[in-house]
């Protein structure tokens, strides 16, 4: 082999090359010794974990919808599903269960907590809407539902899940369902209904569907158990949008006093022919809470029948501010054990002044809401109602075109069979 000597223009290039090479090495090494020395964020779903990436590792996730039978997956779910506190864990070492490790769901969001180096952790996450009892699920929608608002101001035409919503009447918090719900079918006294919202106190408000549950988008009469039925069959005085009226009077003096709307003979009538009559039906039954709100319009005032035009506070609220509420005077406030919706609720549900034939309130009929809209310049007292292709309109009460769809409450209490989800295949049966 034969070496030869370096002449000195090529020592000062290898020289240079030798000192590139190291300043290179030094930037790599401190670059990734940066890494593993930072902490980092991992977006979890809707939450984040706290984590150096040497230091935790996801092992395995399962996932079930019976609670019993549990399949691995590749990608954590990301609505719908809690995380089981009791299956789920860490190990440390991959030997010790790291009890101070915190596996959770909470707002929507999946937390992961506490952890330590070396952490391995096995998640299990069960199908949030197999339940069996209304309690469990209004503890579970408490973990997995909406906390922002939707906008109110667009139809919801898709399942856009279970949403949280200051409750005014019941206190706490009420869970609404919004849009092409697919999780909300009940079936009780041998009929379908569709959960309209857990209210704050956890009884379930329910809206009739009929004898069968109907996916959504169907249009059917079997969903309105009395048709064709005005709200009052006077319409001449703006008392009368209310549930019960005095003549004269904005409101009765009390919830009890006053004349029934004919509207309210009629659905109480279907009640006790369907549900009082049977005391094993009646015995789940709420005293629930319903409003016919009468308040009018900031800067308006109320009369009889006055020669112009005012409105009621709900038309501000559907119409212009795209602002529902569950807030109701007291003496606006019914404890029935029947009602009908109100305009607020169908706005909840993803109604709005447009055409919707997605949303699970959709039947194909005009049936009537319990709030008051407006008194005309005809000298005519209006009503909300929900059309035919599922938008929130209004017309007089004395319009015998509308029909009648019962809502009832059940007692928080209620249990369901072993099995259900909510689905239109696989829905709630009350025991």
């Amino acid at each position: 082999m034969k070496i030869e000597k370096l002449g000195k223009n090529h020592r000062k290039e290898v020289i240079g090359g030798l000192i590139v090479i190291s300043v290179i090495g030094i930037l790599a090494f401190n670059l990734t010794k940066a890494k593993y020395q930072n902490i980092e964020d991992i977006k979890l779903v809707e939450g984040n974990i706290n984590y150096k990436p040497y230091d935790f590792k996801m092992m395995a996730m399962y996932q079930s919808d019976d609670g019993t039978n549990y399949t691995e997956i590749n990608k954590m779910p990301e609505s719908g599903y809690v995380i089981n506190e009791e299956k789920s864990y860490c190990t440390i070492n991959n030997v010790d269960k790291d009890g101070s490790a915190k596996l959770y769901t909470n707002n929507g969001e999946h937390i992961i907590k506490n952890l330590q180096k070396n952490e391995k952790c096995y998640l299990y996450f069960d199908n949030a809407y197999r339940v069996t009892s209304i309690n469990d699920l209004a503890n579970n929608l408490a973990k997995v539902s909406h906390l922002e608002p939707p906008t109110f101001s667009n139809a919801a035409k898709t399942d856009e899940g279970v949403y949280r919503v200051s409750d005014g009447m019941y206190g706490g918090y009420s869970y609404y369902w919004r849009g092409a719900a697919t999780t909300n079918y009940v079936k009780f006294a041998g009929k379908c209904w569709r959960i309209i919202r857990i209210n704050g106190d956890k009884t379930m408000r329910l809206i009739y569907d009929g004898a069968t549950c109907h996916a959504n988008g169907t249009s059917t009469a079997d969903s309105i158990a009395v048709a064709s039925t005005a709200y009052n069959s006077s319409y001449n005085k703006s008392e009368y949008v209310g549930w019960k009226y005095t003549s004269g009077s904005q409101r009765p003096s009390s919830i009890t006093s006053g004349t029934n709307a004919p509207i309210k003979t009629t659905l109480e009538n279907w009640y006790n022919s369907n549900i009082g009559n049977n005391t094993t039906y009646a015995s789940k039954i709420a005293d629930g809470k319903y409003c016919n709100d009468r308040n009018v319009q900031s800067g308006q005032s109320w009369a009889s029948a006055p020669s112009s035009k005012f409105y009621y506070a709900g038309y501000n609220r559907i119409y212009t501010d795209c602002a529902p509420s569950l807030s109701c005077a007291a003496l606006d406030t019914y404890s029935l054990k029947v009602g009908l919706i109100t305009a607020d609720e169908v706005m909840y549900a993803g109604g709005k002044n447009a055409y919707n034939e997605q949303y699970y309130l959709y039947n194909g009929q005009d049936y009537w809401t319990m709030s008051p809209c407006n008194w005309g310049s005809l000298g005519d007292a209006w009503l909300f109602y929900v059309t035919s292709d599922g938008a929130i309109t209004n017309t007089r009460v004395n319009w015998a075109g509308a029909d009648v769809r019962p809502v009832i409450n059940l007692k928080a209490d209620t249990l369901f069979a072993s099995g259900g989800t909510g689905t239109q295949s696989n829905p709630y049966v009350v025991k």
